[in-house]
């Protein structure tokens, strides 16, 4: 198995077709008609970190960002990530996790102050495994250029080289990943 991480807009059309593929596996079009989360303007990956099997097939894939962003108004790095996907028949095998690490060593090279996820409730424990902790203040976002709190899913925090913020506001200053 290989992890590898890429920016999103050096991605190759083999690389498209397969994060295609994968999605598609774990979110069937069907499954996704009514899905609430369809209406709110998301933020697209800056970078993409897939597993790849021996074959070259898509195991797992974690979305990436690093932005600019604050927390009670101080100017932060965040290191996002968003976008977790993993192929029903692969999983309980750590791939995910394996995959947020590595993001997480991104994140401490590319200077974020901590990183951030949205959730939903029944993953909290999850990520909580990896040592995530919730965060119980505000979430500002941009939905159409105008900023607003997300309260779609819930926000975890993890420091990264500093401690990450429980409570306050964190704006990140863009739409939600």
């Amino acid at each position: 198995m290989r992890i590898e991480l890429y920016r999103a807009t050096e991605l190759t059309q083999n690389q498209i077709a397969a994060l295609r593929t994968l999605s598609q596996a774990v979110y069937p079009p069907e499954s996704i008609v009514n899905w609430p989360g369809r209406s709110i303007e998301w933020a697209a990956a800056e970078w993409r970190i897939f597993c790849w099997d021996e074959q070259g097939k898509a195991l797992s894939h974690v979305g990436v960002f690093l932005r600019q962003g604050q927390i009670n108004g101080t100017p932060v790095t965040i290191g996002g990530v968003g976008g977790i996907l993993t192929h029903p028949d692969s999983r309980r095998q750590g791939l995910a996790s394996k995959g947020i690490h590595r993001a997480i060593d991104f994140f401490r090279d590319g200077g974020a102050d901590f990183a951030l996820l949205v959730c939903e409730p029944d993953l909290v424990p999850l990520y909580k495994k990896l040592d995530w902790q919730t965060f119980s203040g505000t979430l500002l976002v941009l939905q159409q250029g105008v900023p607003c709190e997300f309260t779609f899913n819930l926000p975890m925090t993890l420091g990264v080289l500093s401690q990450s913020p429980h409570e306050g506001i964190i704006d990140l200053m863009g739409p939600p990943w």
